[in-house]
């Protein structure tokens, strides 16, 4: 059996959507699973088993990707993305079968279409990751609880040591990666606020190694935020440390003791690495969309609304109401 999955973006959404292909390939232990999606996210799925090809989307338009996956001669479409675009995909495919989700306009597209649950069958996962698991229904997979995984090549986790030892650091440091910035501004803690909790990290563990994590696009409010910082603090942050791109991300990570900071790609990645992460929410975003953890005991989640209820503003999110979080996970993480 061949089946094309189809997610074109964002990094987290790709890395959700993970969560059905050993599902698949439980279920069909020798089919042929393809991913359809937009290229620069394919970095976040390199090395994973479940997949044997990737698609992208043509530069050239909907056309070229749709002939292009047509030529497959696919067997199952799943549409994970399920807008007019893919949806035009998968009825053009040729597939037999083709699954996406129930909204007006794409009853057309798909002869198996799913109508979202709204409530999440388990405490761990969230309905982000449960609305990808439906897509299985018709197939008759049940539910299990599944959660997104990064794999990583060895040759990655040696380059991650070499990054660390020309920042004259090794896996025995106490590594923290932070996350420090959002993907937006109403996505990011506040810089001041930031600024605060780095400086609660490194008086309550002064041993540690601070690693920040940010786009080049955001390198000129990094330098900003650590020019605000106390000398004792600026101390602990690896300054020079950078990553020339995802995977190198991905590898460095996997080797700290825990990240922290802004909900994004980032957390996501860490949790899927099953390295301890303490996630700070933006008011905008529900815990129920994207808490999710295979480590419940070590990961934390922290929302303005369960310290200010009914707050949307990020300025009430102040860093005194995370102190005993932190520190608590400080301690469970970071050791003495």
């Amino acid at each position: 059996m061949k089946i094309l999955i189809i997610q074109k973006k964002f990094m987290g959404d790709v890395l959700v959507t993970s969560t059905i292909l050993p599902q698949l390939k439980k279920k069909y232990p020798q089919s042929e699973i393809s991913f359809l999606l937009d290229e620069k996210h394919a970095q976040i799925l390199k090395g994973n088993p479940f997949v044997d090809h990737f698609l992208f989307f043509h530069e050239d338009g909907l056309l070229k990707t749709v002939s292009q996956v047509k030529s497959k001669k696919f067997d199952l479409v799943i549409d994970l993305y399920s807008k007019i675009e893919t949806g035009i995909i998968s009825l053009f495919s040729g597939a037999k079968t083709r699954i996406g989700f129930f909204k007006n306009y794409t009853q057309i597209f798909y002869n198996k279409p799913v109508k979202r649950q709204m409530q999440v069958k388990s405490a761990n996962t969230t309905l982000g990751i449960e609305h990808r698991l439906q897509m299985l229904e018709p197939l008759n997979i049940p539910f299990g609880e599944v959660f997104p995984k990064v794999y990583l090549l060895d040759e990655e986790t040696e380059n991650a040591k070499k990054i660390l030892a020309e920042n004259n650091l090794s896996v025995n440091d106490q590594l923290i990666m932070i996350s420090t910035f959002g993907s937006s501004e109403e996505k990011t803690y506040p810089i001041e606020y930031m600024a605060e909790l780095l400086k609660s990290i490194a008086d309550y563990k002064p041993e540690v190694k601070i690693l920040c994590n940010y786009m080049p696009a955001q390198k000129e409010k990094f330098s900003n935020l650590y020019n605000s910082l106390p000398e004792k603090t600026q101390k602990t942050i690896i300054k020079t440390f950078d990553t020339k791109n995802l995977r190198e991300f991905i590898a460095v990570t996997s080797l700290c003791k825990c990240l922290i900071g802004n909900e994004g790609g980032a957390t996501n990645i860490s949790k899927a690495l099953n390295v301890p992460t303490f996630t700070i929410f933006s008011p905008q975003i529900k815990l129920s969309d994207w808490a999710w953890t295979s480590n419940p005991k070590m990961d934390k989640f922290l929302h303005v609304t369960d310290y200010v209820p009914n707050s949307t503003n990020y300025s009430d999110f102040k860093p005194s109401l995370l102190e005993k979080d932190l520190k608590e996970f400080l301690d469970k993480t970071i050791l003495n």
